[in-house]
């Protein structure tokens, strides 16, 4: 194997120096995997252009966590051998490695060789840890902004429900955070269904559900315990073998053998125990399913089918003094165990966890309970507090999760492997639909929504000592079973025609996705790189839910159904010019196709009642007052507007003569002309009859009005597709070896998603209009700054960078819902700001920082501003964050969020201190808070579906403190929201309040 390693980099120009320090020094751009110890140091003998001197022994089943980014030789090597208890030598362009020797009589003390120095601790670091390390400098290392969070940062942070996995991220939140029991990602301000990925272990599972008037949430189920580590692309990538969108893409790796497995075992298991406060068991209602509903006493007998103050469902919510501290009823479990033999690594894990519903907190809760506001849609956030008390308990917000993974994974050779896992996931949450949520009329439970999804993957590497392959396959499938409470209907539901009570309220889904990924890069000499990628997607959405069209169903939603398929095909190159130079280019080629099954199985079966509503314009009237003759003939021609014009005429004749006599004011309705749109579909402000000065032309007229034209077709459910063309382009400049500067331009097509091209209530299609794909340009700059040499940190384990990133995202055709309750697309939405990240980590103090400041959130489109306000012309052509009644106006994030982290490690590391800070500005919309504050008799009619949830200034603390009692044990104690802020998430959809102070204790075991 040293012989091969040798001639593998022979043939390669050595860039051999007097001095090894020199060579060690000079920067070079690398890009290897994690992979065999032996392939990986060989790739690196080839991209650092040096000469390896390596006993094959030495190496022989050795990994390595990999590495990439542009570096000097020494930290690239730090990085490759991490954990594998080596230490190297580079002298004369060759690289030697020996085994570390055992600690000097002083065990802190650091070793110090020709070539590195590293931290004293005995114990090597494993792969797991080398892996998390690179996670961390990817955030620094590579051209693109990015977030990560390891393990250790998932387990500490992982909060009350699985949305709090995505906090002190910058610039990413979770949309319904406490009402879905999922991530539903936006990143930079983008959010909804197929705009943020979500990539668990190569497979993409998520659920767009209708939450009523309030949008949609597009959820991906995920065990915050099978996590081993979290990544987070801001923005669109090249990387063809993850799909991205609009907004970027979350990747997950859940835990393998490497989490579980002690430098040289084979053996190993992992236990972990949890155990937390701030948790009342909900006090789930019995539903009175199959009972008449006339003799039960106490249930509204005017209004069976819209049962809002149904007191079967009412709960008097628990209050703060119900909250015991550390009363474990926050609780989990997880079990791992790993085996290594004859090159099959084996895994398995169980986790469990079992919540109620939260308390919320005590202080800052001025902003929701401004009780001087008046009781009404626009003010329900601000009113918050009047029904949800600081410090009781939340209805709705208890969840129970259980999980299994198996994974195993075959090394067929030292430069391949085989992958295949399992994860099984069920999970039971409490869930209500938005509009359901009482505020001054007492607090509701309902039952539990219940999702059952699996994934399965096979993942295949081969990375031979071959410039010609390094191939990467992924196939996979994940099945996702819902038995959710988002139907639209109630609990209780019945009906006068029908008066036996049953749960309207569910609904189910089944939803499967098939999948493959893969890439492969050629490496044409020490300078060019050319990697073709691609990914295939095919998705089946049904549902066991019955329609029955001849019977109400209340406000149930239509069960969607149908069928989806993308795909994505891209070749990217890479050429390093010069040591100062990279530039990067690439071309893709994307399509999709959709068919909706269930509006095609309504065609098929002759539903008369499944019909598109086709909008043609809007009639004027006026309303006249006025006296006189004049006045008297208009009022006639008007009220016998049908009639021949002769008779008209001889009714006015024939009743003039009395009115004359005793003239008095006539008032009445003229009909003015027509607003229609232009060819395209679109409104002109300037047509509209009541903005236009047409009114002034009409003597007496005071008021305009307008009503819509419309018309019913039959529903069509043709098979939808599209493709586009995409290019991207990168430029990274080296100003030297610690200092860099960036700029990439790409651009990517969001296709309409399964939810966009299927048929349901309060968002259908526009049959005068198809839906046409998002188009988005991202541009972004960064400046990048490796500190270390400035603080003289010079050991392994020591990391202190600076990050500043600019981005400007313009994306045309967004797909939003219209005022009428229909997708449509609407011109461009431009979203722009500014990322800070930093860290320091000296081994014993480390802290973190990252800010963003989103200078521009605007959305364009001067025909839904028309008609967004038709009476009045309030609605400018670009509004903050959307138009109102669509979705676009619910997916607002804060302009100004800082994340901040410190702590220290003490006594060889055995103890660790740390806290976290997190602020968010509060919502800022001048034109909803403009009509929101208008008095009653001068309210707008807009923003009457779907208001916004606003969100005051948010400022939480959280800390922990880890000691590890032993080589075996280790003990946490974290508190999150210290500071028991009462406060609403951004994005959230549902009114409900975030959990306050929250203390967990737990204990891990690593045998």
């Amino acid at each position: 194997m040293a012989l091969a390693m040798l001639l593998s980099a022979s043939s390669l120009p050595v860039l051999a120096t007097p001095l090894a320090a020199q060579a060690q020094r000079a920067a070079v751009e690398v890009n290897i995997p994690a992979q065999a110890l032996g392939d990986a140091l060989a790739q690196f003998a080839q991209q650092a252009h040096v000469q390896l001197g390596v006993d094959a022994a030495l190496v022989a089943g050795l990994r390595s966590g990999g590495v990439a980014g542009r570096m000097d030789r020494a930290r690239a090597l730090d990085r490759l051998l991490s954990g594998s208890g080596l230490d190297w030598r580079l002298a004369d362009g060759v690289v030697t490695l020996q085994k570390r020797p055992e600690r000097a009589a002083k065990p802190g003390a650091p070793l110090v060789t020709d070539a590195l120095q590293v931290d004293g601790d005995e114990t090597p670091r494993d792969v797991a840890e080398a892996r998390a390390q690179r996670g961390h400098d990817t955030v620094f290392d590579a051209d693109y902004s990015s977030g990560y969070k390891d393990r250790a940062e998932i387990e500490r942070y992982k909060g009350v429900t699985t949305s709090d996995l995505l906090t002190g991220m910058v610039n990413v939140l979770s949309g319904d955070a406490r009402n879905s029991g999922a991530l539903d990602p936006s990143i930079r301000g983008i959010q909804g269904p197929g705009r943020v990925p979500v990539v668990i272990d190569g497979t993409e599972q998520a659920l767009t559900v209708w939450r009523g008037y309030n949008g949609a949430s597009n959820r991906a189920y995920v065990d915050p315990n099978l996590i081993s580590g979290l990544q987070v692309l801001r923005g669109p990538t090249d990387k063809g073998n993850i799909r991205s969108s609009t907004g970027g893409t979350v990747v997950i790796n859940t835990l393998d053998a490497d989490d579980v497995l002690r430098p040289g075992r084979t053996f190993g298991l992992d236990l972990r125990l949890e155990g937390g406060d701030n948790s009342t068991d909900p006090r789930l209602p019995t539903l009175l399913t199959g009972r008449d509903y006339r003799t039960v006493p106490g249930f509204p007998q005017t209004s069976p089918s819209f049962a809002l103050k149904d007191p079967y469902l009412r709960i008097v919510p628990r209050t703060g003094s119900d909250n015991h501290f550390l009363s474990f009823g926050d609780r989990a479990v997880r079990v791992a165990g790993a085996v290594r033999i004859e090159g099959l690594d084996l895994f398995a894990a169980y986790a469990f966890r079992e919540r109620g519903n939260y308390f919320s907190g005590t202080t800052g809760a001025d902003y929701y309970e401004q009780s001087s506001l008046p009781s009404r849609n626009l003010n329900r956030i601000r009113r918050m507090a009047l029904g949800f008390a600081p410090g009781n308990e939340v209805p709705n917000t208890s969840s129970d999760l259980e999980s299994v993974l198996l994974k195993a994974t075959w090394h067929i050779a030292d430069d391949q492997y085989l992958l295949v896992s399992l994860r099984d996931s069920v999970t039971r949450y409490g869930e209500i639909m938005p509009s359901r949520i009482p505020i001054d009329t007492g607090n509701v439970q309902w039952p539990l929504s219940k999702v059952h999804a699996r994934a399965y993957n096979a993942e295949y590497k081969w990375q031979p000592d071959s410039r010609w392959i390094d191939l990467k396959a992924n196939l996979w499938a994940t099945d996702t079973r819902s038995d959710t409470y988002n139907s639209g209907g109630m609990p209780n539901f019945a009906t006068f025609a029908d008066p036996i009570i049953i749960d309207n309220a569910r609904a189910n889904a089944m939803n499967d996705r098939y999948g493959f990924n893969a890439s492969n890069t050629l490496r044409l000499g020490t300078k060019l790189d050319l990697t073709l990628s691609g990914n295939w997607q095919h998705e089946t959405l049904a549902s066991h839910d019955i329609y029955n069209a001849a019977n109400f169903q209340g406000w149930r939603r239509f069960p969607r159904a149908g069928r989806r398929e993308e795909f994505l095909v891209r070749l990217d190159g890479e050429w390093r010019p010069a040591s100062f130079l990279k530039l990067n280019a690439g071309l893709s080629y994307a399509g999709y196709w959709a068919v909706d099954d269930f509006a095609r199985d309504q065609i098929a079966k002759g539903n008369p009642n499944l019909k598109s509503v086709l909008f043609k314009g809007y009639n004027s009237s006026f309303k006249v007052r006025g006296i006189g003759e004049a006045f008297f003939r208009r009022y006639y021609k008007s009220l016998f507007e049908g009639f021949p014009a002769s008779d008209i005429e001889a009714f006015t004749e024939m009743d003039l003569p009395d009115y004359l006599a005793n003239p008095h004011s006539i008032t009445f309705n003229q009909a003015g002309p027509v607003w229609a749109p232009d060819a395209q579909g679109r409104y002109n402000r300037a047509d509209n009859p009541c903005l236009n000065g047409t009114m002034n032309s009409i003597p007496g007229a005071t008021t305009c009005n307008l009503s819509i034209i419309s018309t019913t077709v039959p529903i069509a459910a043709p098979r939808r597709s599209a493709h586009n063309w995409a290019p991207n382009l990168s430029a990274t400049v080296y100003a030297d070896d610690h200092t860099r500067a960036y700029a990439r331009y790409i651009e990517t097509w969001r296709f309409p998603s399964m939810f966009e091209s299927t048929l349901g209530f309060s968002a259908s299609f526009n049959p005068a209009s198809p839906l046409r794909p998002e188009h988005a340009k991202l541009y972004e700059v960064g400046l990048v700054r490796d500190l270390r040499s400035l603080l003289r940190l010079n050991r392994e384990d020591q990391r202190a960078d600076v990050k500043l990133t600019f981005y400007r995202n313009h994306i045309t055709d967004v797909v939003e819902r219209s005022t009428n309750l229909q997708f449509s697309n609407i011109q461009e939405q431009t979203i722009a700001g500014i990322e800070a990240e930093a860290r320091i980590d000296t081994g014993g103090f480390y802290t973190q920082f990252g800010a963003a400041f989103m200078t521009t959130n605007r959305v364009c489109d001067a025909s839904v501003a028309a008609i967004a306000d038709r009476k009045n012309g309030s609605i400018p052509d670009c509004v903050k964050y959307g138009f109102p009644d669509g979705f676009l106006l619910t997916q607002a994030t804060p302009e100004e969020t800082v994340n901040w982290t410190i702590g220290g490690r003490f006594f060889e590391k055995r103890l660790e201190i740390g806290g976290r800070l997190t602020y968010y500005s509060r919502y800022d919309n001048p034109l909803f808070q403009k009509i929101a504050d208008l008095p009653r008799e001068q309210q707008l009619d807009v923003y009457s579906l779907n208001v916004p949830f606003s969100w005051g200034e948010i400022v939480t603390a959280d800390a922990y403190v880890r000691y590890r009692l032993n080589d075996r044990f280790s003990a946490e104690l974290v508190g999150t929201n210290l500071n028991d802020r009462y406060y609403a998430d951004p994005l959230t959809r549902s009114m409900m309040p975030a959990p306050g102070r929250t203390v967990r204790l737990s204990l891990t075991g690593r045998f």
